[in-house]
């Protein structure tokens, strides 16, 4: 999608910059749970109370725990959260 600014705003961006951090699970600290937990009660408490739930008492994943994770910090503390998980399908 191509999107056109007027001349004053091109080449500003109205987005605070994102740091990347990429982490497997088990170097996550407590801190980091509790950030990430906070971050999900917040992301998904508007959609209704069930769907923030998983996340209390710390927990920063809702099924299975991720294997790696790769977290976006803005200025304001956790602004990203992608993760994946490894599965094993066994045949026959």
């Amino acid at each position: 999608m191509n999107i056109i600014a007027p001349e004053s705003t091109r080449g500003v961006s109205a987005r605070p910059p994102v740091r990347w951090r990429l982490c497997w699970e088990n170097d996550l600290e407590l801190a980091d749970h509790i950030e990430l937990s906070d971050f999900f009660r917040k992301t998904y408490g508007p959609t209704g109370e069930f769907n923030a739930k998983p996340f209390e008492g710390h927990r920063s994943w809702a099924g299975a725990r991720p294997e790696i994770r790769a977290i976006g910090y803005d200025d304001r503390g956790v602004a990203i959260h992608i993760a994946a998980l490894r599965r094993f399908i066994k045949i026959g």
